[in-house]
């Protein structure tokens, strides 16, 4: 008989499971919300223990719903960095912190003003946030000293629950490249963990492994917790985002795919980086190929949206996202590329991808007394899918290849043409967003030993594709020479602005 295929995704804010079979039809599927716990001052944590718990219902509502005797394997993504701690005895020390707490800022910011972070640069290619494991340390062993002298082991939120349900404390490739693995090498850089001061961490974290690798096995006590059967094999868990990308059959480089939330993601595989010492984004290593996944993720995406029809209730509201994309998508039809002259610069929360500026505002340019409704709707979608540019420009220029879109954004044949109009190649959907937890279910059969990853996780998958205009695409190359311009100007603003702040703090402090 053939064996289903188990998946878990352990999100910040929900936590799913389903079941596939080996052609990846879903059979069945369960989720129940995740409760963040968040505070002044940038905290930003969850219940280690209270995740447990969560994952334990969501696979046994799964397990309800299956014959124990067809479930084949386990396959686990989740939520990465952060910092999810326990003491020699394996139990939390207390809640685990997430990886968008920002306690550490003024660390990392004094950290990049020393030169102290470009070591992380050089090693990972990533450039160092408040949330990765190096920072949050620092953070703890000075705010809570006490508690951070009794930590023997650091784990992501998957490898957390992968030791709950085997026993085994693992990490995958994918999941321990940020902050500190050396890429070139796939072992922690001491270089790095010097410069931060980090040395005795890395003692505490688990050498990175494949992602296929099996973990272990559903212990005894965790079968009954769980409902899922004893002995069954589990895989090293990975990182949502490698799940996603593995979901969708790339692992060579050269190959790109797109997220389109609330904010954007562009994920670039490729087979080398050149070291920087103040890197934009993330890199991280593919969790069983040899490829690195450069993650772009600008803080602006789907978001501008939601943002432009609040200002606009009686003409652009609705009662969900899918009537209000409708009704954008009616307002800019007739408004050709370039909205008429007017510019959107989508950094309505600063921007981090493919620059840092926390600070950097949104904007409006080339408004005239002849500028629509619509020509700044239009702007507003052209704008966020030239943020998407802009990031593959800063990578090395434009895809040659067909990209893949998923996320909330992709629903949107309007704003996918006019992406890719923008990038120049076909933009490619897919009726299932269901990547990441076929990913994963993916990796805990090739753990299970039924064959390599990239071969099983190939479906039926019914795709949509969005082939960009020549002639809009030329229109497109001067509107982003424009976009270009403005951004640039804008970061100098910026930088001048954060000056005049500092000058005027400096003044009040001598008086």
């Amino acid at each position: 008989m053939t064996k289903l295929r188990l998946a878990l995704d352990i999100g910040t804010t929900a936590i799913k499971a389903a079941a596939f079979t080996p052609d990846g039809a879903c059979m069945a599927t369960m989720q129940r919300a995740s409760a963040t716990i968040t505070a002044p001052g940038g905290r930003s944590e969850q219940d280690m223990e209270g995740v447990w718990r969560t994952v334990c219902a969501v696979l046994q509502g799964l397990a309800r719903q299956l014959d124990p005797s067809e479930i084949g394997s386990l396959g686990i993504c989740a939520q990465g960095d952060g910092f999810w701690a326990v003491d020699a005895d394996g139990q939390p020390l207390g809640n685990a912190i997430l990886w968008n707490d920002t306690r550490a800022a003024a660390d990392v910011t004094a950290l990049e003003r020393s030169g102290a972070s470009d070591a992380v640069g050089r090693a990972s290619h990533t450039s160092l946030w408040p949330g990765t494991s190096g920072a949050l340390w620092r953070w703890l062993r000075r705010a809570e000293p006490e508690r951070a002298a009794r930590v023997a082991h650091v784990f992501t939120c998957g490898d957390w629950i992968g030791y709950r349900l085997t026993g085994v404390a693992a990490t995958d490739r994918a999941n321990g490249s940020i902050p500190f693995l050396d890429l070139s090498t796939g072992r922690y850089s001491r270089e790095a963990l010097a410069a931060l001061d980090c040395e005795d961490l890395g003692e505490l974290l688990s050498r990175p492994q494949p992602a296929d690798t099996r973990l272990g096995t559903i212990l005894p006590g965790m079968a009954e917790a769980t409902g899922l059967p004893a002995g069954l094999p589990v895989a090293t868990p990975t990182l949502d985002l490698a799940a996603m990308i593995l979901g969708m059959g790339m692992e060579r480089p050269g190959e790109t795919m797109m997220i389109m939330g609330t904010t954007a993601v562009v994920n670039i595989l490729t087979d080398s980086v050149v070291p920087e010492s103040q890197p934009a984004g993330a890199s991280a290593l593919h969790p069983t190929s040899d490829a690195i996944i450069r993650i772009l993720a600008p803080s602006t995406g789907a978001s501008a949206f939601d943002w432009f029809a609040g200002l606009h209730p009686t003409s652009l509201g609705g009662e969900d996202a899918g009537a209000i994309a409708a009704k954008l998508d009616t307002l800019v039809t007739d408004v050709p590329p370039g909205a008429n002259g007017v510019t959107f610069l989508p950094y309505l929360s600063g921007e981090r991808a493919p620059f840092v500026s926390p600070d950097i505002a949104a904007a409006f340019h080339g408004l005239t007394g002849r500028s629509s409704k619509a020509d700044m709707a239009r702007a507003v979608m052209e704008g966020t899918a030239m943020s998407l540019r802009h990031c593959f420009v800063s990578e090395g220029g434009l895809p040659d290849k067909p990209v893949q879109l998923t996320g909330g954004g992709a629903r949107n044949g309007t704003w996918c043409q006019i992406i890719a109009d923008i990038l120049g190649v076909p933009v490619v959907t897919s009726e299932g967003f269901d990547q990441g937890l076929w990913g994963a279910a993916t990796l805990g059969a090739a753990a299970a030993g039924e064959g390599r990853a990239i071969d099983l996780v190939m479906r039926e998958d019914r795709t949509r594709q969005f082939d960009p205009d020549p002639a809009r695409h030329e229109a497109y190359d001067r509107v982003f020479d424009r976009y270009a311009i403005l951004s640039n100007a804008a970061r100098r603003t910026a930088e001048e602005l954060r000056a005049l702040t500092a000058d005027d703090h400096s003044s009040e402090d001598k008086t």
